[in-house]
């Protein structure tokens, strides 16, 4: 990979309609907020503007301030940046939209996973909604340190589906009504003084995290390890309002942890996701538009691994057997199915697992992210000396490709 990172997106008007001459702003991910929950103006990186698709980019200069190049160097050359929108309605009622895009800003022989994986990202499409909430909303205390993790992901789509951080049903919510009016197809004034943007953080706390998995059916062992950085991407959650939520872009944490954690020789017949301790902040991006009072809108991000203190370096997660065995075999791809001999084994080592979509509730809100592999993060599968055929399977490609995840038989 070679030359400047460049960055891109599309904005829409709640009902899909583009969003076009608007301003985009970029602002650092990593920029640190005070533990004592003050609040900063974000350091902006540049702006750019929509066009007539609402579709954006923005290239960074080949050479980074030195403060944007640290925060690329300790996330692993990957720099990220929130891509915010905001303007007014014609009424004066305050339309955002925010996006979270990763530029992969290691090139040529520096280079890294995680700078590859960054420019290889696809545009994310986000909605702009009315942002009328005057009083911080603050998520209830937790006294747990839990997870969401669960073996079944076939319903885990976020991007763009609201949940509730109290469990409560969202069906009939609409994030474009306001007291009755719809600004689903509001334009928002193009030109006019812009709002003055703050934030900071309004809690964190430690939630455990499934960062992946291993699978060991008929007379195998398993193995995984999550070794030295955080190399995960999270989808990060929003919200105009505090109580609804919905994953916009995903943000990459490649920051060292100067840890290895794993298991090793589990199985045979045995299944799990791993879970790793992250602090996650709640942070409250605030607005002050021109002839209006200060609006909210919120974000949760995940900071860095974190062990809480009492608490377990990592653990395990969900049971995934129920990915293994006869059944399981046979609905497989048959393109993807490999056979592993007596004493041998096979590791992945690239590329990306499949999207842990439950992979932890966090301020009552579900987060899901996605691993990437590496010579420091792997899943292993190990046969033993059974005389039965060890079949082996990648969930999304060839055992010799990109197979996300091995699964036994």
């Amino acid at each position: 990979m070679s030359g400047a990172a460049t960055v891109k997106g599309v904005f829409t008007l709640g009902n899909g309609s583009p969003l076009a001459g608007a301003t985009v702003t970029l602002t650092p991910v990593d920029e640190a907020l005070p533990a004592d929950g003050s609040t900063i103006t974000p350091t902006t990186v540049g702006t750019t503007t929509t066009a007539a698709d609402g579709s954006w980019s923005f290239t960074l200069p080949s050479t980074l301030p030195s403060s944007l190049q640290t925060y690329a160097d300790d996330n692993g050359g990957v720099l990220s940046l929130e891509a915010s929108f905001y303007g007014q309605a014609p009424d004066g009622t305050v339309l955002t939209g925010t996006d979270y895009v990763d530029a992969g800003v290691a090139t040529g022989s520096a280079t890294t996973e995680g700078s590859a994986a960054a420019r290889a990202e696809t545009a994310n499409t986000v909605a702009i909604h009315p942002d009328v909430d005057t009083t911080q909303v603050t998520p209830a205390d937790s006294t747990l340190v839990d997870s969401a993790d669960t073996a079944d992901d076939s319903s885990a789509t976020f991007a763009n589906t609201y949940q509730a951080a109290d469990g409560t049903s969202t069906t009939g919510f609409s994030p474009d009504v306001v007291d009755g009016v719809d600004y689903s197809a509001v334009k928002p004034k193009i030109g006019v003084p812009v709002c003055v943007p703050s934030k900071h953080v309004i809690k964190q706390h430690d939630y455990y995290t499934a960062v992946g998995e291993a699978h060991a059916y008929y007379d195998t062992t398993a193995a995984f390890e999550y070794n030295n950085t955080l190399s995960s991407t999270w989808g990060v959650a929003t919200s105009v309002d505090g109580e609804h939520w919905s994953i916009t872009g995903k943000v990459s944490r490649k920051s060292s942890t100067g840890h290895a954690v794993g298991f090793a020789n589990q199985g045979p017949y045995w299944a799990k996701r791993f879970q790793i301790p992250v602090e996650y902040q709640d942070v409250d991006h605030q607005l002050a538009c021109p002839n209006h009072k200060v609006t909210h809108s919120y974000s949760i991000l995940p900071v860095k691994y974190d062990i809480p203190s009492g608490g377990a370096v990592a653990r395990y997660g969900a049971d995934v057997r129920s990915k293994d065995g006869l059944t399981a075999y046979r609905k497989s791809n048959p393109a993807y199915r490999a056979r592993l001999d007596q004493k041998q084994y096979a590791t992945i080592t690239s590329g990306t697992s499949l999207t842990i979509g439950y992979a932890a509730k966090v301020f009552g809100v579900t987060i899901s992210l996605d691993t990437e592999y590496g010579t420091s993060h792997f899943q292993k599968i190990t046969a033993g000396s059974g005389s039965s055929e060890h079949d082996i399977w990648g969930a999304k490609g060839k055992i010799s490709g990109n197979p996300g995840v091995i699964y036994s038989y």
